[in-house]
């Protein structure tokens, strides 16, 4: 059966969680993609949902606002979780974020038009995830689906114009490299172990399809993951 974010980051958000904190920067080049087109300036306010354990705010500066809400407590922190069917008490913002996890929602274009409804007229939604067809989201469906606590079925998008067109303005799409770096395999394994709720999987299995995959290279002195997303940014009417 195919659980839905909540259902799965219930579970598994705690994990997921401590691998961020032990590994902060492992990620850093996916966040700072984000906002190569469109960048956040002074005085602005984003919007991070869902957020995760609220990760976003290191990538922006700090006269930005930032709001993290989430779709879950999973995470067990103290970020505030969103109900739909509540007011939305907030008001409007010039930049929305959905990072790696729309591929968990279901209902994906009722959910970006929520977000984009968030916005001020023109305001920007950065979108970032998971390719259908990629070396990724086979090692997530398949490897990933095969030793995690809650399995991974991912719904996810193609580099689709008119998809996308529907929704918004489309100034950006395409997907990018957005390297994870680590010191060494083994702190690159922890922290992928950890992120995707692996459980009884010996690591020379995660290692290998990582490698076959997704793609890593020991340089400089560092493991470097080939990881790769979806980035889209629409504007809003």
């Amino acid at each position: 059966m195919r659980l839905e974010y909540g259902e799965i980051f219930t579970q598994r958000g705690d994990a997921y969680h401590g691998a961020m904190l032990r590994h902060p920067h492992a990620r850093d080049a996916e966040f700072a993609r984000l906002f190569e087109g469109t960048p956040a300036h002074t005085g602005q306010r984003v919007l991070d949902l869902p957020s995760g354990g609220g990760y976003l705010r290191r990538w922006l500066p700090d006269d930005v606002e930032v709001l993290c809400l989430e779709l879950t407590h999973g995470f067990g922190n103290d970020v505030p979780v969103y109900d739909p069917a509540q007011p939305w008490p907030h008001g409007s913002f010039d930049h929305a974020v959905c990072l790696a996890a729309l591929h968990h929602i279901e209902d994906q274009s009722v959910f970006l038009r929520t977000l984009l409804t968030r916005l001020h007229p023109r305001g920007t939604l950065h979108l970032a995830d998971v390719a259908r067809g990629s070396g990724v989201a086979r090692f997530l469906d398949g490897f990933v689906g095969r030793y995690n606590v809650t399995g991974h079925e991912g719904s996810y998008l193609a580099a689709d114009p008119a998809w996308f067109a529907k929704l918004g303005s489309v100034i950006r799409l395409g997907e990018l490299a957005c390297p994870w770096h680590f010191t060494d395999e083994a702190r690159m394994l922890e922290f992928c172990a950890g992120l995707f709720g692996v459980i009884d999987c010996p690591p020379t299995a995660l290692r290998e399809a990582l490698g076959d995959l997704v793609g890593f290279r020991h340089v400089e002195g560092e493991v470097v993951v080939d990881w790769r997303l979806l980035y889209v940014d629409i504007q809003a009417a």
